[in-house]
């Protein structure tokens, strides 16, 4: 079966995806093949899928327990288990984001510091903020396995079209996943964005439906001002905009 690309096929761009933005096993070969020529809406819009549908199963499985496990450890262990799942690729994203667009330097030295291993004060106290707000999320959202469902779908389904839209008049990155993503068609992210929205009616009806549609404007006029202070589309924003966009929808559904 060929992708929307005709390059591709739809499975070998989402193990593609499963190995470069999880910690999914997949074929030794996908390595070897190195990246497609577009990482895909619909292949993104799959792992987000498999990434909430695995961490849904197992938030269900402490029903089958002798004794309940308390609240406070059960969202622990699916934060723990949500950050091992993805190998804390998004929180680096999120870190190195961060400490390069709140630093009051050139765009030059912004690039530099985003690029170092290094982690600053702004990178630190937005990853402690950032999973702060993801463990009381979990906590919170109600329903909370469709909110668990849905936080990584949704975030990772939205990712081309709002990459598309930001990089309006924006210089376009050659390499890495900012490439991947701005090379799929507009019809695809548009088609996946929509697919990830009927996807949270079905789940939660209208109310989850209507806090992703918040969710989506949301993030646009989030990595619009992230954008103006950062040097550029990246990986790393990539990553900022996901993890964001768990937190956010996560603490939607806690209303």
């Amino acid at each position: 079966m060929k992708g929307p690309e005709g390059r591709e096929s739809f499975v070998d761009r989402l193990l593609f995806a499963l190995s470069f933005l999880t910690r999914f096993p997949v074929p030794s070969r996908i390595h070897e093949a190195g990246p497609p020529a577009s990482l895909g809406a619909l292949p993104l819009l799959s792992t987000g899928l498999l990434l909430g549908g695995a961490l849904a199963i197992v938030s269900w499985l402490p029903a089958f327990l002798p004794r309940p496990l308390p609240p406070f450890l059960q969202a622990f262990l699916l934060l723990l288990l949500w950050i091992a799942l993805t190998g804390g690729l998004h929180l680096d994203g999120v870190a190195d984001t961060m400490e390069s667009a709140l630093a009051p330097v050139s765009p030059e030295e912004k690039r530099r510091i985003r690029k170092d291993p290094r982690k600053g004060v702004y990178a630190i106290l937005a990853l402690i903020l950032l999973i702060l707000g993801k463990w009381t999320g979990l906590l919170l959202a109600r329903p909370a396995m469709g909110a668990l469902f849905l936080a990584p779908l949704l975030s990772r389904g939205f990712l081309p079209v709002l990459f598309g839209g930001l990089s309006r008049g924006k210089e376009r990155p050659t390499a890495g996943l900012g490439r991947l993503l701005l090379t799929e068609s507009l019809g695809w992210s548009v088609l996946s964005s929509f697919l990830a929205l009927l996807i949270a009616f079905g789940v939660g009806g209208l109310r989850t439906a209507a806090a992703a549609l918040l969710l989506l404007g949301g993030l646009y006029l989030l990595g619009h001002e992230v954008l103006k202070r950062s040097d550029g589309l990246s990986g790393d924003l990539a990553g900022f905009l996901i993890e964001s966009g768990e937190v956010a929808f996560l603490l939607l559904l806690s209303f």
